[in-house]
Order: C-alpha cells, then structure tokens, then sequence
C-alpha cells in the first residue's frame, strides 16, 4: 500500500474514532440530564426528560441507555397520568424492547420492560394482571443473571410474590415476598422504597411493630417529599398499622 494511501487512512480511522467517542460523550450526558429530570418526579420534568431522549434518538440513532431511559421515563409519565395510561406503558414498553435489541445484556433494559409489562397487566385489569406475571417474573430473573446485586429487581420480586394469588392460581408466596425485599434491603439499606415493602409484608406476618418501626424509617428519607406516589402508599400503610 502507497506511503500516502496508508497516511490518509491513518487519519480517517483516527477521525472516525474521534467522531464515536464525541458522540458517546454525548448520548452519556443526555442520560445524565434525563434521569436528573427523572429524579424530580415532577411530571414537567418527565416531559422535559423524554423530548432530550427522543432529540438524542432521533440524532444519534438508537443507543441502549437513552431507550431504556425513554421506557423509564414513559412508565414516570403514566403513573402520574389520569387519561391515556395504557398508551403511555404502550410506548414505554417499545422503547424497552428496542433496547433489549440493541443491548441484550443491559440489565436496565430487562428491569424497565418488566416493570412496564407489570403496568400493564395492572392496567388492563385482573385477569390481564395474572397473564403478565410469568413474564415479569422472567424478566426480573434476567435481570439478576445479568447482574445479581440489581436490587430494584429483588423489590420487584417480592411485590410480585407479595400480590399476585398464591398456588394453584398463581406465584403468590409471602416467605419469598419476605425473602426477595431483605436482599433488596442488604443491597441498598436506605431505600424508603424497599423499606415500605418490607412493612407491608412483615404486617402480613402480624409483626406489626416491626413493620412500623421500619416504615417510620422511610419516612425519614427525603425522597418522601419528592414522590407522592410513594408517599401516598406509605400512609396507607400508616393507617393499617395504627
């Protein structure tokens, strides 16, 4: 190959890489942006989270973080949405598939698919509830093959276990509810997410002072200011145990 030919693809190959590594910068730090938004759960921000992503997507191609981000955000938006929730977990569900396509072994693809395909059983109603648990259950198992210290997943399991009818219906087991959200807990011990859980199912074993002194715990945790959702459960909950 001439001298000049191989300097010239030299710098092209050089060029190119240059070229990837700006726009991976790029896509990571319209992640960022997006799942700070996310945070805030205030859904101004959840809109302002999925036009980033969907700007960076139409830009930049699909990419793995910002599709599973986008079915993150879609799920945020229909929690906190009165009309149209369907469609809403319907168009998450879609990114989050698009995602496990494009990177098959990233958990956070597994873990949000799930969590939507649970969305919309609940939506649908009862019936379409019990249709969906097999695959969440699989989805959330993926998830922990993939990475076994994925501690959202272990709290997904145990309201899985924890909801869903027992045998010969379905899954429903509290021992493994008890035993999913304690690996969740180990995992991550300052989650008020994984606390509230776990006091749900320790009032299910009668062991109502556990369970309040826990759920006092959660709301000890800042995040109880930023999501209603959770809060809302949370005194629910309350309510049981006083």
């Amino acid at each position: 190959m001439p001298k000049l030919l191989r300097t010239l693809l030299f710098f092209s190959c050089v060029f190119l890489l240059g070229v990837w590594i700006v726009s991976a910068n790029e896509v990571s730090d319209v992640v960022q942006e997006a799942n700070a938004l996310l945070a805030t759960k205030e859904v101004p921000n959840i809109e302002r989270a999925i036009e980033v992503l969907e700007e960076s997507l139409y830009e930049t191609g699909d990419d793995g973080d910002v599709l599973w981000s986008l079915a993150k955000a879609y799920l945020y938006l229909g929690d906190r949405s009165e009309d149209n929730k369907l469609k809403i977990y319907e168009q998450g569900k879609e990114y989050a598939d698009q995602a496990i396509t494009v990177a098959p072994d990233n958990p956070h693809a597994h873990y949000w698919l799930g969590t939507l395909i649970g969305r919309i059983g609940q939506t649908k109603g009862i019936l379409n509830s019990l249709f969906m648990i097999k695959p969440l259950q699989e989805a959330m198992e993926r998830v922990l093959e993939i990475d076994e210290e994925y501690a959202d997943a272990y709290y997904v399991l145990s309201r899985l276990y924890d909801e869903a009818p027992g045998w010969p219906i379905s899954i429903g087991n509290r021992n493994k509810a008890l035993e999913m959200i304690e690996i969740a807990l180990e995992l991550d011990p300052d989650n008020p997410e994984f606390k509230v859980q776990i006091a749900k199912v320790l009032l299910s074993y009668r062991r109502k002072d556990e369970a309040l002194e826990i759920l006092m715990e959660a709301y000890e945790s800042p995040e109880m200011e930023i999501d209603e959702i959770l809060r809302a459960d949370a005194d629910e909950l309350l309510a049981k145990l006083k």
